[in-house]
C-alpha cells in the first residue's frame, strides 16, 4: 500500500516530539531529585533557610513558654506570701495581751463587731493559705500543711464554741449567728490567748518567709521552668500540673 508523503512526515514529527517530551520529563525529575538532596543536606548541616526559620520559631516558643512559667510561679508565691501575711496580721489583732485589746474595747462598747470581723478575715485568709499549700505540694509546704492541720484539729472543740468548725480537709467554716452570739470572754479565751490563732499566726510567718525566698529563686537568672530544684521545698504538684 502506498504511504503518502504527508503521513510519513507526520509520523516522523510525532516520534521526534515524543523523544523531546521524554527527555524534558527526565531532566525535570533529575532536577527535582537533586533539589531534594540539596535541601536534605542543607537541613542536616543547618544551612537551609527553612532550618533557620524552624530554629527561630522553636527559640521563640521556648522563650515564651519560659516567660509564662516564670510569671505563673511568681504570681503563685506572691499570693501565698500575701495570704500568709494576712493570717499573721489578723492573729496579731486578735491577741489579748496587748494594751487596749479589741476585747477590752468590746467590753467598753458592749459590741463584739470588731472581734467578729477580725475572726472572719482570719478564717478567710487561713483557708486561702491552706489552699496554696495544698496546691504547691512541695516537701516544705506539705510539712507546714500537716502542722497547721494538727493545730486546728487540737483546737477544734474550742473553735466550735465560737461557731467555727473544722472540716475534714482542714479548712474552717463559720456559723455567723453562733459567732455573733458568743460573749467577749469566750471569744477572748478561744482567740485571744496563746491558743490556735497565735500558733497559726506564728506558722504563717514561716510560710510567708518561705514564699518570699521562692519568689527570689524564681527571679534569679538560674531559674528554669524545667528545673525546680532551686525552689525551697523541692518539686510539688503545682509545677507538675499547671502547665
Amino acid at each position: 500500500m502506498r504511504v503518502t508523503r504527508n503521513y510519513r512526515s507526520s509520523m516522523l514529527n510525532f516520534r521526534k516530539n515524543s523523544s523531546q517530551t521524554a527527555g524534558s520529563l527526565l531532566n525535570t525529575l533529575q532536577r527535582n531529585s537533586m533539589s531534594r538532596r540539596t535541601n536534605t543536606l542543607s537541613s542536616i548541616f543547618g544551612n537551609s533557610r527553612g532550618s533557620s526559620t524552624a530554629s527561630s520559631l522553636f527559640d521563640k516558643k521556648f522563650t515564651t513558654s519560659s516567660t509564662t512559667s516564670t510569671a505563673k510561679a511568681q504570681k503563685f508565691y506572691y499570693d501565698m506570701q500575701y495570704h500568709a501575711k494576712q493570717v499573721g496580721e489578723y492573729a496579731d489583732a486578735l491577741k489579748s495581751s496587748k494594751k487596749d485589746s479589741i476585747y477590752d474595747k468590746a467590753r467598753e462598747s458592749g459590741s463584739t463587731e470588731q472581734i467578729v470581723s477580725d475572726i472572719k478575715s482570719f478564717v478567710n485568709q487561713y483557708n486561702n493559705m491552706l489552699d496554696d499549700l495544698k496546691e504547691s505540694g512541695t516537701n516544705t509546704d506539705s510539712v507546714f500543711l500537716t502542722q497547721l492541720n494538727s493545730l486546728s484539729r487540737a483546737a477544734s472543740m474550742d473553735l466550735a464554741k465560737t461557731g467555727v468548725t473544722r472540716k475534714s480537709d482542714g479548712t474552717l467554716v463559720i456559723d455567723e449567728e453562733k459567732l455573733a452570739a458568743a460573749d467577749v470572754d469566750t471569744l477572748e479565751k478561744v482567740w485571744g490567748g496563746s491558743g490556735f490563732s497565735m500558733k497559726a499566726g506564728a506558722k504563717a510567718g514561716s510560710v510567708e518567709a518561705t514564699a518570699e525566698r521562692n519568689i527570689e529563686a524564681v527571679k534569679s537568672s538560674t531559674y528554669s521552668p524545667f528545673n525546680r530544684t532551686n525552689l525551697y521545698g523541692s518539686t510539688g504538684r503545682y509545677f507538675n500540673s499547671r502547665r
